[in-house]
């Protein structure tokens, strides 16, 4: 992604959370409430469904299973694999129905157009700059058919949460790690660029058993660029989209105070 004067590895925040399938898949395991949302969306579109940031299929596959056509890009290859040795559980008449492409949501050329593109899961995030973002809505302007819908969320940004001590790091939990069968011991810290609105995440993990497999010790980086509401609007609203639904939740609560994410379905304006 571009480059960022802090001292943020933002090539190891756009792949590293994304680089083990099986541990992505553990941590979000009991998130469906935006999975089950975009699923009810797909399945309300007269033809293929465009994902940016398919990742390992957690909400094509099950929109899918349902009845829906999917094409998934990502950017990470692991992730892709996944989703394909995913798309083989399905029943035999519906994997063709779920198409994977390799590529970076600022620079795809698919050919075609779609009624319905999703951007899911704070996939958005990684838009780090205008520039950026402007690539992907560009993108998005021209696989977009008149009449359709471009759907994303991105999290609300909690300043409470952003403006804690920079690089401190702050204690978690000890679980089992389904890569390394092991128990770890959880820990964090971050740090957050006011002016970029890059928020940096390290994630530690500390070997809690004795393994002659497991490391004893990792680390795994995620950036997120955070996005204010107006900012959104304003940055949809100059990029060719009128924004035609937007919520706080995945239950069509209020963008307020208390909302965790941004929702938004908009159409070409």
């Amino acid at each position: 992604m571009s480059q960022h004067k802090a001292p943020f590895d933002l090539e190891a925040g756009t792949q590293d959370f994304y680089r083990d399938p099986a541990y992505y898949e553990f941590e979000f395991k009991q998130r469906m409430f935006d999975v089950n949302w975009y699923v009810e969306r797909y399945l309300e579109a007269d033809g293929p469904v465009l994902e940016l940031g398919v990742g390992g299929g957690r909400v094509a596959l099950r929109a899918v299973r349902k009845g829906a056509t999917v094409v998934g890009l990502d950017l990470t290859q692991s992730m892709l694999v996944e989703a394909a040795k995913r798309r083989e559980k399905l029943p035999k008449a519906r994997r063709p129905h779920l198409h994977l492409v390799r590529g970076d949501m600022r620079r795809f050329a698919l050919g075609r157009q779609f009624d319905v593109i999703s951007c899911p899961f704070n996939a958005f995030m990684h838009m780090y700059t205008r520039e950026d973002a402007e690539q992907c809505l560009a993108r998005v302007r021209e696989h977009l058919a008149p009449g359709g819908y471009f759907m994303l969320d991105v999290s609300m940004p909690d300043l409470e949460y952003l403006n804690r001590p920079a690089f401190k790091r702050f204690p978690g939990v000890r679980f089992h790690h389904p890569t390394h069968d092991c128990d770890y011991i959880y820990s964090e810290q971050s740090a957050w660029d006011p002016v970029t609105q890059i928020n940096q995440m390290w994630f530690h993990y500390d070997r809690g058993a004795p393994s002659k497999t497991a490391p004893a010790y990792f680390c795994i980086q995620l950036s997120h660029r955070y996005f204010f509401p107006m900012e959104l609007e304003a940055l949809l609203h100059y990029n060719g989209f009128e924004i035609v639904g937007r919520f706080g939740d995945f239950e069509g609560g209020p963008i307020d105070k208390d909302a965790d994410a941004q929702v938004i379905i908009c159409g070409l304006r």
